[in-house]
C-alpha cells in the first residue's frame, strides 16, 4: 500500500446523508435541548378527537361544540345550559318575537322529530305485538303436547303492551344475566316467606319474653328482606307476605327497597343490610 493510500486509509469515513442521517450540523447535542426557548407561554394541549368507527373527526368536534356548557343571561340571572340548547332558545325567543325565518325553521324541526318519534314508537309497538303473540303460541303448544316449556328472555308475560297510546313496557329480566339475578332474588324471597311464617309462629307461642324479643327481630329482618325483593320487581313477578307484622319497626310493602338503595350508597361497615341476594 503507497503511503497516499495509507493516510487515506486512517482519514474518517465521509458521513452519509439521507433519510434518517440529516448533516452533522443540523443534529440534536447531547445534553441540549431540541427545543430551547420552551413552550410559548399559555399554549394549551390540542384536544383529543374520538375518530371511533363510523365518527369522522369533523363530527365530533361539532358534538363538542353543541354540549359544550356556555353562559346566557336570562332576565336578571346568569344560567348555563349546553350550546345547541341556548341556539334553540335564541330561536324560540326570536319566533315568538315575529321572525318568519325562526317560526318556520322551529316548527319544521319540532315536526320532524315528533314524525321520527312517531315512527320509532309505532316500529316498536308492532315488533313487540309481533314477539309476545309468536313467543305465546310456542308456549302454549309446547304445553299441550307435553314438551319442555320454552323460557325466552323476556318472556312474553312480561310484555304489557298499552294498546290505547302505543307504550310498550317490559316488567321483568330482558337478558340471560337479569334472569338469573332473579331467580337467585326469587329463590331468596321464598326463603324469606318461610322464615317470616316459622318465627312469627313461634312468636306467638313462645312465654319467654328474651326468646320473643328473638324471634320478633329473626321476624322483621326476613320481613325486610321480602320486602326488598318485592319492592324491586314489577307486575307478575310480585308477591304478598303472609303472616306479616304490623309492629311498628317492621318494614312496610312498597317503602322499603327505597330506603334500601339509600343504604347500599354508604361505605360497607356503616350499612344495616346485607345483600338480599347472598344475605
Amino acid at each position: 500500500m503507497s503511503g497516499t493510500e495509507k493516510e487515506q486509509s486512517n482519514l474518517p469515513e465521509p458521513c452519509r446523508v439521507g433519510y434518517g442521517r440529516p448533516p452533522v450540523e443540523h443534529r440534536f447535542r447531547k445534553g441540549q435541548s431540541g427545543n430551547p426557548r420552551g413552550r410559548p407561554k399559555g399554549a394549551t394541549n390540542k384536544p383529543k378527537v374520538a375518530n371511533g368507527f363510523g365518527m369522522k373527526a369533523a363530527e365530533e368536534y361539532l358534538r363538542q361544540e353543541a354540549y359544550r356548557t356556555v353562559t346566557i343571561r336570562e332576565g336578571d340571572r346568569h344560567i348555563e345550559l349546553p350550546a345547541i340548547q341556548a341556539v334553540f332558545r335564541a330561536m324560540g325567543v326570536s319566533a315568538m318575537k315575529g321572525n318568519r325565518f325562526a317560526q318556520k325553521t322551529m316548527a319544521e324541526l319540532i315536526t320532524t322529530l315528533e314524525q321520527r318519534d312517531h315512527d320509532q314508537r309505532f316500529e316498536a309497538f308492532g315488533i313487540a305485538i309481533d314477539y309476545k303473540r309468536e313467543w305465546s303460541e310456542k308456549i302454549d303448544r309446547a304445553k299441550e303436547l307435553g314438551l319442555p316449556v320454552p323460557e325466552p328472555v323476556p318472556h312474553p308475560d312480561d310484555i304489557v303492551i298499552n294498546t290505547n297510546n302505543g307504550e310498550v313496557r317490559i316488567e321483568g329480566p330482558q337478558t340471560k344475566e337479569q334472569k338469573d339475578h332473579y331467580e337467585k332474588a326469587h329463590a331468596r324471597r321464598v326463603g324469606a316467606q318461610e322464615c317470616v311464617s316459622h318465627f312469627a309462629a313461634k312468636y306467638r307461642r313462645s312465654k319467654n319474653e328474651e326468646k320473643k324479643a328473638f324471634y320478633l327481630e329473626e321476624w322483621h329482618f326476613e320481613q325486610r328482606m321480602f320486602d326488598i325483593i318485592t319492592d324491586a320487581m314489577r307486575g307478575r313477578h310480585k308477591m304478598k307476605l303472609m303472616d306479616r307484622s304490623y309492629h311498628p319497626d317492621a318494614s312496610r310493602a312498597g317503602e322499603t327497597f327505597k330506603a334500601f338503595a339509600e343504604d347500599r350508597k354508604k361505605p360497607p361497615h356503616e350499612r344495616w343490610s346485607s345483600d338480599y341476594v347472598e344475605g
